[in-house]
């Protein structure tokens, strides 16, 4: 008796999408030979904004509490003594969904066994120390809280999405994280905006703090240019102060996996910057679901840079808006609309 459905997929409590198929297309095209197509060009993909106003929910969705405790492992590259150097242990995590678009999440980790913090070349940085310590905080933190956070995710208004982050970010800044991004649901380009204000937090990375804080933000521009490449551009200040951009490039497969490269530029001169003169690396995304066994959107991500320098550095914040949003859009369901029937 249904004629007409409305699918929309929730990321953070945030409607990213709304997709509108009809019954009788689906009949219609269940059995041609380029069925899935064919109603992709009869379906109608729209903005969510408002699409769940006074929508009422499963009784397990809100609150909604999830947990787990598994290994992790961290390395450390390019070390002149020790090219390689890895840190495993134990994770707990934690997260808490107290109501659409509203998250407390957590991690805590011990490590077991590990030479990441045995690194003994001191930094020769001149400029704030941001990144460069980076072994004093493996070495210090054998039972380290990795971040702790109230997050809010919301819809202003049609084409747009915010998020507002506060408490410990990362493992070496708290503080607060604010972005909006603008993204209409069938264009390749979104523009997004972010402003932070970070506090260094100790070695030991428990609750207290470090005497540097700064304030930090981009403006951003992110396009996809189909067949899974991706660009972004980033421009703003960075954690050491400095002002510049950053130009990458990544491809994302047809199983999830993804690689990617990025080049930093600042008013820092190469000098200044020492060794490596400006920040660049590889990124991985691996999917989870593969090790899992089980649909998931947990992934694995990794960097890998020549030399963790202090200029270019970037603030670490969790679910960004863009990562989240893109994959419901158009442009990015068009290429995935083969796997319809399935």
């Amino acid at each position: 008796s249904v004629e007409r459905f409305i699918l929309v997929p929730v990321e953070n409590g945030m409607p990213l999408s709304a997709t509108t198929l009809n019954r009788s297309d689906l009949e219609a095209l269940e059995h041609a030979p380029d069925g899935a197509w064919q109603s992709y060009a009869r379906a109608d993909i729209t903005d969510a904004a408002g699409s769940l106003d006074g929508s009422t929910y499963n009784e397990d969705q809100y609150p909604r509490f999830s947990w787990s405790l598994g290994p992790y492992l961290s390395a450390s590259y390019f070390d002149p003594d020790e090219p390689v150097r890895l840190d495993a242990g134990l994770r707990l995590k934690g997260r808490y969904d107290m109501a659409p678009g509203w998250v407390v999440s957590g991690s805590v980790e011990q490590r077991a066994v590990g030479n990441v913090g045995d690194a003994t070349r001191a930094s020769d940085s001149v400029i704030p120390r941001v990144r460069s310590e980076s072994y004093l905080y493996a070495r210090a933190g054998d039972t380290a809280l990795k971040h702790l956070t109230l997050a809010h995710y919301f819809r202003p208004g049609e084409n747009f999405y915010g998020r507002v982050t506060a408490g410990y970010l990362e493992s070496q800044f708290g503080g607060i994280s604010g972005e909006l991004l603008g993204k209409p649901v069938t264009s390749r380009l979104a523009l997004g905006a972010e402003v932070n204000y970070a506090v260094q937090r100790d070695f030991d990375q428990a609750f207290g703090f470090r005497d540097y804080q700064v304030a930090t933000g981009h403006l951003s521009a992110y396009y996809d240019f189909g067949n899974g490449y991706f660009g972004q551009v980033d421009t703003g200040r960075y954690l050491a102060g400095d002002y510049g951009a950053t130009i990458a490039l990544d491809r994302t497969f047809a199983n999830g996996w993804s690689i990617g490269a990025y080049a930093t530029f600042t008013d820092i001169s190469f000098d200044d910057f020492g060794e490596g003169s400006f920040d660049k690396g590889l990124r991985f995304t691996v999917p989870l679901s593969h090790l899992l066994g089980k649909p998931t959107d947990e992934t694995y991500k990794a960097v890998i840079q020549p030399l963790t320098r202090d200029g270019g550095a970037r603030l670490k914040v969790d679910d960004r808006l863009y990562e989240s949003v893109h994959s419901y859009h158009a442009p990015e369901m068009k290429d995935r609309w083969g796997r319809f029937w399935r």
